[in-house]
């Protein structure tokens, strides 16, 4: 019996070394999981044409498997990441397509105002003051009118034309204001130099430019912000359209003001010299010899004023 129970015992602990074995070969036969990794990469938000001046509405994040993620995309949170706020787009990109640092030029490249200027088209630089500037709300990458200002004092004597204002220039884009050639951080430095800032660069046709010349000259010039709610973001559509804008009537002080309006054409005459009215009727003495004679008719003296003292008497012989 004994014999019988010490095969059993050996044989059970076969099976269970055979069995421990086998779970231990099964598991690491199997293929461990993969885990995927994810991150967050920046895309454009919206389909986007060549040469537009990137903000904050055209960009987006999206998150995507770590192998799929192209070479020199921007990665959030990276170490380093570019920043392509502000940057020039090199060709078109669909809406969703990851951004590299290869598909735009940075502010800070070499030839970025001059890669910024569509074909055939010129910068011109405007004096501004804050608030001719709209005190430094007007940054790279907006659209602007510019409006000309006159004092016509010296050049008509109406007070209905005494001062004029007109739209020279329509929707024309800002290139740079002051130094800078990005839109500003929030509460950074680069947005208080903004703020300061005295010139402000706009990108127009070579006709527009001699317009903004002469302008400059006749008046003062003042930056009208237009909306960014466009039909099209298209760089060389708003080129056309400011091309083709229909020239208005100004406006004078006499739309504007009714007080101007009122105003009198000529002053009120000024009271007439004081009439000298002449001295009543004076006695005449007549000497005829030694006889003397008041005569009551009134003698005028030829050559004698009315104001000449009356003659004196002459006395009796």
């Amino acid at each position: 019996m004994s014999n019988i129970i010490k095969f059993a015992v050996l044989l059970v602990g076969a099976l269970l070394i055979a069995l421990i074995v086998r779970v231990v070969v099964a598991s690491a036969s199997r293929p461990a999981e993969h885990v995927v990794t994810t991150e967050k990469v920046q895309v454009s938000a919206a389909e986007l044409p060549q040469g537009l001046l990137l903000r904050d509405e055209d960009l987006a994040w999206k998150t995507m498997p770590a192998s799929q993620i192209p070479p020199n995309a921007i990665i959030s949170g990276a170490q380093n990441a570019t920043d392509v706020k502000g940057a020039l787009l090199r060709h078109p990109v669909e809406s969703g397509a990851v951004l590299t640092s290869a598909d735009v030029i940075l502010p800070n490249s070499p030839g970025f105002l001059a890669a910024t200027l569509k074909p055939d088209m010129r910068a011109v630089s405007v004096a501004v003051d804050d608030v001719s500037g709209n005190a430094g709300l007007i940054q790279p990458g907006d659209y602007v009118d510019l409006l000309l200002t006159q004092q016509m004092e010296r050049r008509t004597d109406s007070p209905d034309l005494a001062v004029s204002s007109e739209t020279v220039v329509e929707h024309v884009r800002v290139l740079a204001v002051g130094s800078e050639i990005k839109r500003p951080k929030v509460n950074g430095d680069v947005a208080e130099a903004i703020t300061r800032a005295r010139t402000v660069t706009l990108e127009v046709t070579p006709r527009m430019g001699e317009v903004v010349a002469v302008a400059a000259r006749l008046g003062s010039l003042s930056l009208a912000l237009r909306s960014f709610a466009t039909d099209t973001r298209d760089p060389s559509a708003s080129a056309a359209v400011a091309s083709s804008s229909v020239q208005r009537a100004p406006i004078w002080a006499g739309d504007i003001s009714r007080a101007v309006r009122d105003l009198p054409r000529s002053r009120t005459p000024q009271a007439s010299a004081p009439v000298h009215v002449a001295a009543g009727p004076r006695p005449v003495t007549i000497y005829r010899g030694s006889e003397k004679s008041e005569a009551g008719s009134t003698v005028a003296q030829a050559g004698a004023s009315p104001d000449a003292p009356p003659l004196p008497s002459v006395p009796a012989r």
